[in-house]
């Protein structure tokens, strides 16, 4: 700390000037010592200073000139680096000719790359359910943070306990990976579908009215009815399921009386879908 304090009032601060300063006095060095030696003796001999600073000078020159080419070299590398932020990788390619400072972009590209693939994973595990594919509770919520008018149902598949029971829990995974599938193929583009955790499922239909959603999953039910998805051994898979307008409330309110209307619907039968705060059955 002291020698950078008492070296500031003679080297510059950037870099590009302080590495010529540094060479220019390192070369004139043997220059300087061949004139205080010869001062010393008493005898000046202008003509071999002449010909040491002349040296002095070209070597100098020849210095800064391969320094300045390494700088160029470096300035680029920099360049590379801040190109990342942009994804613009043709100037690390370009400095990748290189060898030392291509090696080192390289090396930093591939960090870069792994760095970026790694975020993409771990937004993936926090906001997508491993086993099926689709939003998990936290995603969901993220994706309707902003919901505006429409419809969230939550729904439960039926007596899927005894499928576990009886067919072992692979088997039962490939239920409920078969019904996120079924969902995601017959539901609208824009509705969003999440598993909200163990055998529940949440859906959100923007801009639709809960007795349209209640005919929607009314309709769903009637496909499975006809086997769009099966069990082990074609036991037949069903749902119940309850929806709800949002009615310009919280989102988490809506969700506690779709909730309630999938108990209605539960213990009214199963296998069937109940629709607002009365609890009608959709047909």
């Amino acid at each position: 700390m002291r020698f950078d304090r008492a070296r500031r009032p003679i080297f510059p601060r950037s870099l590009r000037p302080r590495i010529f300063a540094l060479c220019c006095v390192s070369a004139a060095l043997p220059l300087v010592a061949l004139a205080l030696w010869q001062a010393a003796r008493g005898v000046i001999d202008w003509s071999t200073l002449g010909v040491v600073l002349g040296a002095t000078l070209i070597g100098i020159a020849f210095i800064l000139l391969a320094i300045d080419s390494l700088l160029i070299v470096a300035r680029s590398a920099s360049e590379a680096i801040a190109s990342t932020n942009r994804r613009q990788l043709s100037a690390i390619r370009a400095v990748r000719r290189n060898e030392l400072l291509g090696e080192l972009i390289a090396g930093i590209d591939r960090v870069a790359q792994a760095a970026g693939a790694r975020v993409v994973s771990l937004d993936s595990a926090a906001y997508r359910d491993p086993l099926t594919g689709l939003w998990n509770r936290r995603g969901f919520l993220s994706q309707t943070a902003v919901a505006g008018e429409g419809a969230v149902a939550l729904l439960d598949l039926d007596q899927f306990k005894a499928i576990n029971e009886q067919y072992g829990r692979d088997a039962g995974d490939q239920v409920l990976r078969d019904f996120a599938g079924f969902l995601s193929r017959v539901l609208r583009s824009g509705d969003i579908v999440a598993r909200w955790g163990g055998v529940a499922f949440a859906v959100f239909f923007p801009a639709t009215s809960e007795q349209e959603a209640g005919v929607i999953l009314h309709r769903l039910t009637r496909r499975l009815a006809a086997g769009a998805v099966e069990g082990p051994d074609t036991i037949p898979i069903s749902f119940s399921g309850g929806v709800v307008d949002l009615e310009g409330g919280p989102f988490d309110q809506a969700v506690t009386r779709a909730s309630e209307a999938l108990y209605a619907a539960k213990r009214n039968g199963r296998d069937q879908v109940r629709v607002g705060r009365q609890h009608l059955r959709a047909v």
